[in-house]
């Protein structure tokens, strides 16, 4: 019989003593892959017998060391070096969302390839499915002790608030609303008429932007640099701008002026970014006013990202 760590909060489930937050890990995974499984059955013949099964499969599998290696390699890059033989003990340490986000995506292409499919179509639906993934998951990291809080904000909030515990934000219940909230989105947009992989994009814009200044509000030390900037926080910036840089490519010849201010501005969203987060973490000035401004920031890049998809999708159909 498997022994539990004393140091981890566990729950009764179905008479099972088990994690907490392994369980709603769970509860995620099974969710994604009922969304999935009913978005392949909506699609009225398009998609191969067994593509839900073998895309669950292959992305679980694949995010899930994706995802361990991400936190591996870049907790060394914060100064704590985390060596092959720990990389391995699953049980402790810790795991990075966007690298499960990535390797997800990599087990849709495989299993894309494996029925000769398009890939496009595939991660279309792989994005709400994993955004229902992490909104359970977030929950669950309430389960763990000082993680998914924001830092002591320069004006109290009321205790009364269910966000507020202790004077700070419980991000992790912030992350997990926005993500049924895009994930609502992207459902709306499957339903209509859109160029493949259109979804998708629009996945990396509003998910990107989001998680940002999500990963702005967290103060727990997971995967930080120096205890300023997060490492997720920089791939979440890394995911707008990979959604704006392939729109620009799609589009620049089409729309020379839309596409360049859109992408100059992921440039400058990335300088004012750092320099607002270094003001977070260095100034005395009001965290609303910064957060505000951090917001107006990255919604520039997102609004322009968002229209270029807009007239590339129509063009696309015409």
């Amino acid at each position: 019989m498997t022994v539990l760590r004393e140091d981890a909060e566990k729950i009764w489930f179905l008479g099972v003593e088990v994690y907490a937050f392994g369980l709603y890990v769970c509860l995620g995974l099974a969710l994604a892959m009922l969304v999935m499984g009913v978005l392949v059955r909506r699609g009225k013949g398009r998609w191969a017998s067994g593509t839900a099964a073998l895309t669950g499969v292959l992305s679980i599998g694949i995010g899930f060391l994706v995802s361990r290696l991400f936190f591996g390699l870049m907790d060394g890059i914060a100064g704590q070096p985390m060596p092959l033989w720990a990389l391995v003990r699953f049980n402790s340490g810790g795991y990075s969302m966007i690298g499960a986000l990535l390797g997800a995506c990599m087990g849709a292409v495989l299993a894309a390839r494996i029925t000769r499919q398009r890939a496009p179509r595939l991660l279309d639906l792989l994005a709400p499915a994993f955004l229902l993934f992490i909104a359970c998951e977030r929950l669950g990291e309430g389960h763990i002790e000082d993680f998914g809080v924001s830092r002591k904000l320069t004006v109290d909030l009321p205790e009364s608030l269910f966000l507020v515990s202790d004077g700070r934000l419980n991000t992790y219940l912030l992350e997990s609303f926005s993500a049924v909230v895009l994930a609502i989105v992207l459902l709306r947009d499957l339903s209509m008429k859109r160029r493949e992989g259109d979804t998708f994009l629009e996945f990396l814009l509003l998910f990107g932007a989001v998680q940002v200044l999500m990963e702005s509000l967290r103060k727990d030390g997971h995967m930080t640099v120096n205890a300023f900037v997060r490492l997720e926080m920089i791939l979440s910036m890394m995911l707008l701008g990979c959604g704006v840089i392939v729109l620009f490519i799609r589009s620049v010849k089409r729309r020379p002026a839309l596409s360049w201010a859109a992408l100059i501005s992921v440039f400058a969203a990335v300088g004012l970014g750092v320099l607002i987060e270094f003001k977070i973490d260095r100034s005395q000035i009001s965290h609303y006013l910064l957060y505000a401004a951090f917001i107006a920031v990255l919604a520039v890049p997102t609004a322009l990202g968002m229209l270029l998809r807009k007239e590339g999708g129509q063009s696309g159909q015409a």
